[in-house]
């Protein structure tokens, strides 16, 4: 690690440049800021799972990259912020309570709209990526406007509001709440016409190791080639205490190898003998960290 101050009109600057070896290269670093509007979630919302995935879905975009959720800031009335207090105290979120003042409709919105624009004004640290969770359109003012600064901008919002053009033209990339909602654990192996391979995970760990590397290949895209590496540090993100030598797959050739068997991938070699990973059936990867295993 490398750092650099330098004084200009009266600022002092600290430039940090962080190197990761990754094959010879630096890794880069991608400071992400996430807002939830908490009156605007309908329904259970599994965040940790919303995290993991915006964080997979950032270093499968772009290589050799480090994700850091440098901001995290819930804003809603004190009855919506209730339902998801543990879950949000558990991730350090910072919780804002924002009550009714004319009783119809609280300040949320414009509370979340002027800290995103004051960040940008700060640019102190350097946010790269704005992650919204609304189904409010006033929204798309700020995601315009943080566009316009060159900022990446994307939105949580269910499957019809995500259809909306306002919200299409102000936003990056769009992920469907229903995601990350909590599917009752009761549901079926075979259900909504997918036949399901047969899964034995005999421990907890087995268990574990199985969820997370779905959730890596729930954030890839169907019949696109990965390298195995990428797909090997993406898992690491999610499970840096989980140790795969004490699982039934024993390494991660094993785990591969189960996978391919399955149905879930396809293990190719590109044509520098290169180890390739492909997501054949997205739907089977979904509906398989829907149910309980």
């Amino acid at each position: 690690m490398t750092s650099f101050i330098f004084v200009n009109s009266l600022k002092i600057h600290v430039i940090i440049f962080m190197s990761i070896k990754q094959g010879g290269d630096i890794m880069e670093i991608k400071s992400i800021a996430i807002y939830l509007d908490t009156e605007n979630i309908k329904g259970t919302l599994n965040i940790q799972d919303l995290l993991d995935d915006i964080n997979l879905k950032v270093t499968a975009q772009h290589e050799n990259t480090k994700t850091i959720f440098a901001f995290k800031k819930a804003v809603g009335d004190q009855s919506s912020i209730k339902r998801f207090r543990s879950q949000l105290k558990e991730l350090n979120f910072e919780i804002q309570d924002t009550p009714h003042i004319t009783g119809k409709k609280n300040r949320a919105d414009l509370i979340i709209c002027l800290d995103a624009f004051e960040k940008i004004y700060i640019d102190n640290p350097v946010i790269d990526l704005f992650v919204f969770l609304t189904n409010d359109s006033d929204y798309s003012v700020i995601m315009d406007i943080l566009r316009r600064y060159n900022k990446e901008v994307w939105l949580v919002a269910t499957e019809e509001d995500a259809q909306r053009s306002i919200f299409k033209s102000a936003a990056d990339n769009i992920l469907l709440i229903s995601d990350y909602q909590d599917q009752d654990p009761k549901l079926k192996l075979k259900q909504n016409g997918i036949m399901l391979p047969d899964i034995k995970l005999k421990t907890t760990k087995d268990k574990r190791t199985f969820k997370a590397i779905l959730k890596v290949f729930k954030s890839y895209d169907v019949d696109m080639p990965y390298q195995r590496g990428h797909t090997n540090n993406s898992f690491r993100l999610l499970e840096r205490t989980l140790d795969i030598s004490d699982t039934q797959f024993k390494n991660f050739n094993g785990l591969y190898k189960y996978l391919n068997e399955k149905g879930i991938i396809k293990l190719t070699k590109d044509s520098k003998k290169v180890d390739i990973i492909t997501v054949t059936n997205k739907k089977l990867v979904n509906r398989l960290l829907e149910i309980k295993l």
